[in-house]
């Protein structure tokens, strides 16, 4: 478990690196798989800051799970990437491992995005302010799929007609086996499931 630090107070106009050092807190804490401390004095003592230090950056747990969810969504988008490889299949096969990858190593982060620490329906309902940035949440990385699964149609390699439905359904297939790998580690899962998933969904050809 990494210890919780002692800060030095900010200097004046140093406001936006105080609200990142909260989030680094947050997510120090769900990587060492003790989101039971994931509470507004938990994440202070780990940014060794008072609580009420917190109040002018966010103004409940909420918001700081949002923003957690908001960087780890970012990261997901930049380690999908944009792969060299020119065949437009083969980019989303890597694209899709990435994916799957990005799920393993970074599992606390992965329940925060999807759910499982955080529960974004409820949070809309505490703060329906929340709703525009909910509404574009994650939409980054999804673009990731439905611009490489065009670029599959384009090439005649898809018979996809619907891109958002279809990048939707590729994603579905990608979570819920991230999930079933983790919920049933002893289950006797196919070889080859993973492109199976994927030539099923995004329709290949």
């Amino acid at each position: 478990m990494t210890t919780p630090r002692t800060r030095a107070r900010n200097k004046r106009g140093e406001g936006a690196q105080l609200r990142d050092e909260i989030v680094d807190a947050a997510m120090t804490l769900l990587e060492d798989g003790t989101p039971q401390n994931m509470t507004l004095r938990g994440i202070a003592r780990q940014a060794g800051i008072s609580a009420p230090s917190i109040y002018p950056h966010f103004p409940d747990l909420d918001s700081i799970l949002l923003a957690v969810a908001q960087r780890a969504f970012g990261i997901l988008e930049q380690e999908l990437g944009a792969p060299d490889d020119a065949d437009p299949v083969e980019r989303l096969r890597a694209i899709c491992a990435a994916y799957l990858t990005f799920a393993e190593r970074r599992p606390h982060q992965y329940r925060v995005m999807f759910g499982a620490v955080w529960d974004a329906g409820q949070a809309l309902e505490r703060a329906p302010a929340m709703a525009d940035e909910l509404t574009v949440l994650g939409m980054g990385a999804f673009e990731v799929f439905r611009r490489t699964l065009a670029d599959c149609v384009a090439a005649g390699r898809s018979t996809s007609a619907d891109l958002f439905a279809d990048a939707t359904a590729l994603w579905v297939g990608l979570h819920g086996f991230a999930q079933l790998q983790v919920a049933a580690p002893l289950f006797p899962w196919p070889p080859g499931l993973r492109d199976s998933i994927i030539d099923r969904m995004a329709l290949l050809r």
